[in-house]
């Protein structure tokens, strides 16, 4: 029987299947004409991504133009211009025992062809879908409808596979670009040229800060030297954010927080306080829809490095590095020296609890533990300043056992890492550490996904805080 899945959730295709060698991947959509006076075209792509989250070259970016790519083991089943009738509209066909060991990861995406110039969007696109069949017996093992939460978005990673612990894996992403095929090949690592309308001509793309707002007919040209190509998923196979309907940057009020609370955080370009951050190579779309306030960015930067963070503004939608902007620099380090004054004030074994049950919490929404998860925050615990004083082995100790009571009982267990969080309910300070720590551990792979959101957001309201002071 088919497995049935939701974003955001991750389950073995092989080790499941262990005779399974050959799959089908099918991609499937439907627009509604009466949303644009042009046809839609829709196009699926296959990226082949290496151990640094980056296609080796544009062999590896597998469409409808090139049709074969992993040295032959992944083949496109050609351009599908009217997505409409039965069945897939188009579909991606996988030796898995041939793919070349250099590839980790293989990233699905569907986009809209000349999206920009035809006014066209994934809010005029509904039932898409992925889907994984046997090729072999045309088996249906899984399925993946992605839903009807997009709006302006014209490009999505629609879903990934993967490899872990010599096993092919399944992650359901559903995760909305703007840009088109040009701003996904950007984030995997390919430089590309963009056909612009208003000027006639093709030029390189060569700012570090590319806009994903045109959609214009991509080229490539010397892959792998973008600066916003970042792995996508250390931990966990997903560097994407989350799609939503909400227009940002238009709201009448900050939704970032407290702009006087940020320290002097604000945009290097315009000077507004309404900034954001993200994941360095995720896009302006990630950032803006990542869902972390900047409260915890001091505590993300330690998961993922400030030199691998990346800021937005709102408002004008300029971007920059975390090493790039003094004010941001000295902003970050404000954050490492608050939460180190937080442990240091509330240090014992109340804290600890509360710290490493909001951890298992969050490492546990999806259903299970990777174990790189689990070193990761360890590894977190060990090496940042703000965690000082913390006793390691201690964090490893609870850390396993709020896991093992969450696995043989979810409710008992989720419980008893509620009842431990409680604790600091009293202590607004000591509680909002461990919120925004929840929050670090949820967007740390590059996406904060809705299961992550809904426990930080119990969470929240277990100390007597509002969620919307962390995530939106």
């Amino acid at each position: 029987m088919a497995v049935k899945l939701s974003k955001g959730q991750k389950v073995d295709l092989t080790k499941s299947n262990p005779n399974l060698k050959e799959i089908i991947v099918g991609l499937g959509w439907a627009s509604n004409p009466a949303a644009s006076s042009y046809n839609f075209d829709l196009d699926a792509s296959a990226f082949l991504i290496g151990s640094n989250g980056k296609v080796k070259d544009e062999n590896d970016l597998v469409f409808y133009n090139n049709p074969s790519g992993g040295q032959g083991s992944v083949k496109h089943s050609g351009d599908n211009k009217k997505g409409s009738g039965a069945g897939d509209d188009e579909q991606i066909h996988i030796n898995l025992s041939a793919v070349p060991s250099y590839i980790e990861r293989i990233a699905f995406t569907i986009t809209i062809n000349d999206a920009q110039n035809k006014r066209q969007s994934f809010g005029d696109i509904k039932n898409s879908y992925v889907r994984i069949l046997n090729a072999t017996t045309n088996e249906l093992l899984l399925n993946y409808e992605l839903g009807q939460e997009f709006s302006i978005e014209t490009a999505i990673v629609a879903a990934e596979l993967y490899r872990h612990a010599g096993e092919w894996k399944f992650n359901a992403i559903a995760s909305g670009f703007q840009g088109g095929l040009g701003a996904l090949c950007r984030n995997f690592g390919l430089e590309v040229e963009e056909e612009q309308s208003s000027a006639g001509a093709s030029t390189p793309s060569t700012s570090s800060n590319p806009s994903y707002g045109n959609t214009g007919n991509a080229s490539f040209t010397n892959p792998g030297t973008s600066t916003a190509a970042v792995p996508y998923g250390q931990n966990s196979p997903q560097p994407y954010g989350q799609s939503s309907s909400q227009s940002f940057g238009q709201n009448s009020t900050p939704i970032y927080g407290n702009p006087s609370d940020q320290g002097g955080m604000s945009c290097p370009r315009c000077h507004s306080t309404q900034v954001t951050a993200g994941k360095k190579g995720f896009g302006i779309g990630k950032a803006l829809v990542g869902g972390v306030l900047l409260g915890p960015v001091g505590i993300l930067a330690g998961f993922i490095g400030s030199k691998n963070m990346e800021f937005a503004c709102l408002s004008c939608k300029e971007r920059w590095n975390a090493g790039s902007n003094t004010n941001t620099a000295q902003w970050l380090q404000k954050q490492t020296e608050s939460a180190r004054n937080v442990v240091s004030k509330y240090m014992g074994k109340d804290l600890t609890e509360a710290l490493v049950a909001g951890s298992a919490l969050v490492a546990m929404a999806d259903g299970f533990l990777d174990p790189s998860e689990r070193e990761k925050l360890i590894d977190y615990f060990r090496t940042s300043q703000e965690m000082r004083g913390i006793n390691i082995n201690e964090v490893d100790t609870r850390f396993n056992y709020f896991v093992q009571r969450i696995q043989s009982d979810q409710m008992m267990g989720k419980a008893e890492a509620l009842r431990a969080i409680g604790k600091l309910a009293s202590k607004p300070d000591a509680a909002r550490l461990v919120v925004r720590l929840c929050c670090a551990i949820g967007f740390a792979d590059g996406e904060f996904a809705p299961v992550e959101k809904r426990i930080v957001e119990e969470i929240s309201r277990e100390v007597n805080l509002d969620p919307r002071e962390f995530i939106f």
